[in-house]
C-alpha cells in the first residue's frame, strides 16, 4: 500500500476506542482507505496484485487487509464496555457487522474470523432496553454516509462475502446470542449478509463471492429481492457446475486410478521378465536402434533383392537367348549333317558309277573334277585294301593315282590306341559292369580304338557293347568309304569275332550296323590335316568286324541311323562332350536266323554334363541321361519317345550295370517302385545288421557317399537314413557287427558334406546320436568294443562335439525345472557351455521357442544356427532370433512347451 494509506491505517488502529465516536472515526478512515484503493481483478497473477511498497509476494492487494480489519474489530469490541446507549450500541454493532463481513473476504482468514464480532457488554451495568432489530442500509455506494434524524450516522454497507449461515451469529452485550434470537431475527440477520455479499459479487463479478453448500440452500429460502434472487441463481448455477466438475473430476480420478492399477499390473508383469535386470530405458533405446537398423537392413535387403531379381532376370534372359542360339546352332548342325549325309549318299552313288567306268577304261581319272576324283580314289583305295579289287586289274593311270593313297595306310592298327576315356565328361563314367551270365561270357580285355572301345563276348561272336567318346566341338565331316571292306582285328581270335559271311550272303539280308558310328569318332588330332588320309584312317578304325552287329537293312535305314543322328545332335544339345554306349540284346531262347545270330533288340545310351552356365552354379554338377531300346522287328518312322526307356529297365534287359551316376541321374525322372536310387538305398541301410547283405550295402554306401558327381540332395537321403539308424533307441537293438557297420558308414561321409548349410539338420541329428552313444557307453548301458570307441571318438571330432566358445543361458516357461535341466544336460553333452545352474524360470518365455544371439558377431550367428539344430534334434524345435542387446559370445535359449 502507499505511504498515505499505511499512515491512515496506523492512525485508525493505534489506540483503544473509548466511545462510539472513536469507532466511527476509525470506521470512516478505513472506508476512505478502502474507497481510495483501486480494486484489483481477482484473476490477476499474484505478482501483479502486490501493492506499492509491499515485499511479500503473498500479500493481499485489497486495502485494508485482514490483519488491519482484525485489529480494528478487536478495539471496537472492547469499546462496547464503555458504550451504554442502546442506539449507540446498535450503531456500533452495525459497524462491527460490516467489517466482520469484510474480514471474511480477505485471503489468509482463520476459523475465528468467520464468526461476526460483537460489542463487549457495557461495564456500567443497568438495563439497555429492548433490543431492536438491526437495520442495515443495503444498496448504497461503498464509503457513503448520511446523518439520520436522530443524529446518528447511517452506514451504507457494501455487499461482502458472508460465509456464515443465519445460525452462526455470536451474541454481544445488548444483542441476542444464537440461543436468544428468534427465528425471524436470525433470518433477518442472515438476509442482510446475503444482500451485502450479493452486492459485492455484482460489483466485482468475482466468483469467489458466490454461495455454496448449506449457505446456498438457506439463502434460496429467503425472501428475495432482485439482487438476492440473481445472486442465488448465479450461486446455484455455479454450484451445479462445481458439482458437475467434481463429478467429472471424480470420474477422471477413478479412470486414472484404474489406469494406474492397470499400469501397475503391467509394470509388475514387465518387472517379472528377465529384462528387469537391464535398465528399461536402455532396452527401449537399443530396441529402437535395432528397429532403425532393421529398417535400414530391410531397405538394403529390398534394394539388394531388387537388384538380384534384375540380375537374375537378365541372366535368365541371357541364358534363354544363349540356349536359343545354341538350339538354333544345333538345328543348323543337324540340318547340315542331314544335307552332308544326303550329299554323301549321292556322291557315293556317283562314285560307284564312275569307278565302273574307270575299271572299263571308258573314263580317265584326270577327267574328273577334283572333289569327285578324291572321293573315287578314297573308295578305290579302300576296296584294294580290303581285297575286293586287285590293283593289277585297274588301268595303269588309275594304279599310279592310287599308289600314294595306298602308302598312307597299313595292314595293322597303329600302336598307342587310347580307346574310351572314363573321365571324358567332367565325371568318372566307367565301363558298364557285366552281371549274371555276361560276367563269364566276356572274351578278353576291352579292345581299344580311336575314341572308342569294344567289350567282346564269346557266346554270340559279337561285342557286348561299345563305349564311345564324342566331342561335338572337334568333330569333322569325312567321306565314309564303302561297307564291303570289312576285316578282322588281329588282336582278337577270329572265332570270337563276327563272321564276314554273315554280310556276304547272296541275298545280303543283314547289314553290318556299326556299334561305334564313324561320324561319332571322327574328331581329334588323328583326323586333322589331309581329308583323304583322314578318311582312310576313319575307314581303317571303323571297318572292322568286331564293331559290327547284324541288322536288317530296313531297320537300319528307318530307325538305327536316325537314332544315331538324334543322339549325335539332339541329346543335351548344349553339351560339347557326350559318352555313348551301344550294343545288342540277346535272350536265352533266341536262335540264329539262317546261321546268323541276330540280336533280339539293339540299345543305345547317352550321358553328358549339364553346362554350369545353364544351371547357374558349378559346385553341384548335374547330368543328362537318355536310354533307348529298338526291337529288331520294329517298323515305321523313328520316334524318339517310342523307344525311350528308364535305365533301370535297360539294365534288366541287358544284364549290365551302368554305374551309380547314370542310375541316380536317370532315377530322378524315372523313379522306380522304391522311389529314386537314393530312396531305394536308404531303405536298404537297415541291412547293415544283416550278415548276408551287409557287405554289399557297405560297398554301395562307400561308392555313393564318396562320389562327388552324385546329386547332393540324393546323398543326403542316404546319410539321413544312417543317422536315424545310429539313434540310441535303434543302436541298442543291433548286433555288435551292425553297430560297427553303422558307425563305419557315418565315418564314410565326406567332411565337406557335413559342413554344408543345407545339411545342418542331418548334422545335428548325427551329433545327437553320437553324444547319446558316448554317454550310454560311459554309463555301461550299451556295451561297445574298442573299435567302436575309436569310431565314436573320431566322429566326435568330425562332428565338432567339443567345448563351445559361447556361454548359453536358458529361460523357460510352461515346463518343470526338471524338464529344463534335462534339456540343458543334453546340450552340455554336445559341448554347449550352459552354467550350473543355468536355467531361469521367466514368464516372458511363454510361447517362445527360439535361440537369441548378437547379429553383429558372425561366429555367434553360426553357433546359434547349430544350437537351434541341436535343440530340434533333441525334440525341442526352435528358431533363431537376432537381439542386439545380447553380448558377444553369449547365446540365450527361450523355451516353452
Amino acid at each position: 500500500m502507499s505511504d498515505e494509506t499505511a499512515t491512515g491505517a496506523e492512525t485508525a488502529t493505534s489506540a483503544d476506542f473509548v466511545s462510539l465516536s472513536d469507532i466511527r472515526i476509525a470506521h470512516l478512515e478505513l472506508m476512505r482507505i478502502a474507497s481510495s484503493n483501486q480494486a484489483v481483478d481477482p484473476q490477476m497473477s499474484r505478482s501483479d496484485q502486490v501493492g506499492v511498497g509491499t515485499t511479500d509476494a503473498n500479500a493481499d492487494n485489497t486495502v485494508p487487509d485482514a490483519q488491519t480489519i482484525r485489529e480494528f474489530l478487536a478495539k471496537a469490541k472492547r469499546a462496547g464496555s464503555t458504550i451504554a446507549g442502546v442506539s449507540d450500541r446498535r450503531a456500533g454493532q452495525r459497524i462491527l457487522d460490516y467489517w466482520s463481513a469484510e474480514l471474511v473476504t480477505r485471503p489468509g482468514i482463520t476459523s475465528a474470523d468467520v464468526s461476526p464480532a460483537r460489542l463487549a457488554p457495557f461495564a456500567g451495568g443497568g438495563s439497555l432496553g429492548t433490543a431492536e432489530p438491526i437495520a442495515v442500509a443495503v444498496g448504497e455506494e461503498a464509503a457513503s454516509r448520511d446523518i439520520t434524524d436522530s443524529g446518528e450516522i447511517a452506514i451504507a454497507v457494501p455487499e461482502s462475502v458472508a460465509v456464515a449461515t443465519k445460525d452462526s451469529a455470536v451474541s454481544g452485550d445488548g444483542f441476542a446470542s444464537d440461543d436468544e434470537l428468534s427465528s425471524d431475527e436470525l433470518t433477518e440477520r442472515f438476509r442482510i449478509r446475503v444482500a451485502a455479499q450479493a452486492r459485492q459479487w455484482k460489483n466485482t463479478g468475482y466468483a469467489g463471492y458466490l454461495l455454496r453448500g448449506e449457505a446456498l440452500k438457506e439463502a434460496a429460502e429467503l425472501p428475495q429481492g432482485p439482487d438476492i434472487a440473481e445472486f442465488v441463481e448465479a450461486s446455484a448455477k455455479a454450484e451445479t457446475e462445481r458439482k458437475s466438475h467434481e463429478r467429472r473430476k471424480t470420474v477422471l480420478t477413478l479412470v486414472f486410478a484404474a489406469l494406474g492399477i492397470i499400469l501397475a499390473a503391467v509394470t509388475c508383469f514387465a518387472y517379472l521378465q528377465r529384462n528387469a535386470a537391464v535398465d528399461a530405458r536402455s532396452i527401449a533405446d537399443k530396441a529402437l536402434a535395432q528397429a532403425e537398423e532393421s529398417a535400414k537392413s530391410l531397405e538394403a535387403l529390398n534394394i539388394a533383392l531388387g537388384d538380384a531379381l534384375k540380375e537374375t532376370k537378365s541372366a535368365r534372359e541371357q541364358a534363354e537367348a544363349a540356349f536359343d542360339v545354341a538350339r538354333k546352332s544345333v538345328d543348323d548342325a543337324a540340318k547340315r549333317l542331314a544335307e552332308q549325309q544326303a550329299m554323301q549318299g549321292t556322291l557315293r552313288s556317283a562314285t560307284v558309277l564312275v569307278i565302273k567306268q574307270l575299271k572299263l577304261g571308258k573314263m580317265a581319272i584326270d577327267e574328273l573334277p577334283p572333289s569327285l576324283r578324291q572321293a573315287v580314289l578314297v573308295e578305290l583305295a579302300g576296296q584294294v585294301k580290303s581285297g575286293e579289287v586287285g590293283l593289277a586289274q585297274l588301268p595303269a593311270p588309275l594304279q599310279s593315282a592310287l599308289e600314294p593313297l595306298l602308302g598312307k595306310v597299313t595292314d595293322t592298327l597303329p600302336s598307342g590306341l587310347t580307346g574310351y576315356k572314363t573321365d571324358f565328361i567332367q565325371a568318372t563314367i566307367g565301363l558298364p559292369r557285366l552281371t549274371g551270365d555276361l560276367a563269364s561270357d566276356v572274351s578278353t580285355s576291352p579292345l581299344a580304338y580311336i575314341n572308342y572301345s569294344l567289350v567282346m563276348g564269346r557266346s554270340h561272336r559279337m561285342a557286348i557293347y561299345s563305349a564311345v567318346n564324342l566331342d561335338r566341338s572337334q568333330r569333322v565331316s569325312l567321306q565314309i568309304t564303302g561297307g564291303s571292306g570289312l576285316r578282322y582285328d588281329v588282336r582278337q581270335p577270329t572265332s570270337e569275332q563276327p563272321d564276314l559271311n554273315w554280310y556276304l550272303g547272296q541275298d545280303r539280308s543283314w547289314r553290318p550296323a556299326r556299334l561305334a558310328s564313324a561320324n561319332d569318332i571322327a574328331w581329334g588330332p588323328e583326323f586333322a590335316g589331309d581329308p583323304v588320309a583322314a578318311a582312310l584312317k576313319l575307314a581303317q578304325y571303323t571297318r572292322i568286324l568286331p564293331n559290327t552287329m547284324p541288322q536288317a537293312r530296313a531297320l537300319y535305314g528307318n530307325l538305327w541311323a536316325p537314332l544315331e543322328n538324334w543322339v549325335r545332335s539332339q541329346h543335351n544339345p548344349l553339351a560339347n562332350r557326350v559318352t555313348i554306349f551301344s550294343g545288342p540284346v540277346f535272350r536265352p531262347a533266341d536262335q540264329p536266323i539262317d546261321g546268323v545270330p541276330v540280336p533280339y533288340a539293339y540299345w543305345k545310351l547317352a550321358v553328358s554334363a549339364l553346362p554350369a552356365a545353364v544351371k547357374g552354379e558349378a559346385r553341384d554338377p548335374e547330368f543328362v541321361v537318355d536310354a533307348f531300346l529298338v526291337p529288331r522287328d520294329a517298323a515305321g518312322a523313328f520316334n524318339v519317345e517310342q523307344y525311350r526307356l528308364p535305365v533301370a529297365e535297360l539294365e534288366k534287359r541287358t544284364s549290365l550295370n551302368f554305374g551309380t551316376l547314370i542310375e541316380w541321374t536317370d532315377s530322378l525322372k524315372n523313379a522306380g517302385p522304391n522311389g529314386t536310387a537314393a530312396d531305394d538305398l536308404a531303405k536298404r541301410v537297415k541291412l547293415l545288421d544283416s550278415g548276408n547283405d551287409a557287405q554289399q550295402v557297405r560297398d554301395e554306401l562307400s561308392a555313393v557317399l564318396n562320389n562327388p558327381d552324385l546329386p547332393v540332395p540324393e546323398r543326403r537321403k542316404i546319410v539321413a537314413a544312417l543317422v536315424e539308424m545310429a539313434a540310441l533307441g535303434n543302436m541298442t537293438g543291433l548286433t555288435s557287427a551292425g553297430r560297427d557297420n553303422v558307425l563305419q558308414g557315418l565315418l564314410g561321409v565326406p567332411t565337406e558334406l557335413w559342413s554344408r548349410p543345407d545339411w545342418l539338420p542331418v548334422f545335428a541329428g548325427a551329433r545327437r546320436a553320437v553324444a547319446d552313444l558316448v554317454i550310454s557307453a560311459t554309463e555301461g548301458q550299451v556295451i561297445i568294443g574298442a573299435q567302436d570307441r575309436d569310431a565314436l571318438n573320431t566322429l566326435k571330432d568330425r562332428l565338432g562335439i567339443q567345448a563351445s566358445k559361447q556361454t548359453v543361458y536358458v529361460q523357460f516357461a510352461g515346463m518343470t525345472r526338471e524338464d529344463a535341466q534335462v534339456l540343458s544336460a543334453k546340450m552340455r553333452t554336445l559341448g554347449w557351455g550352459i552354467p550350473k545352474p543355468g536355467e531361469e524360470r521367466v514368464s516372458a518365455a511363454a510361447g517362445k521357442n527360439e535361440v537369441r544371439y548378437n547379429p553383429d558377431v558372425d561366429a555367434d550367428h553360426r553357433a546359434a544356427e547349430l544350437l537351434a539344430a541341436d535343440l530340434t534334434a533333441a525334440g525341442q524345435a526352435v528358431t533363431i532370433r537376432a537381439v542386439p542387446v545380447i553380448g558377444a559370445n553369449t547365446l540365450e535359449i527361450w523355451i516353452s512347451i
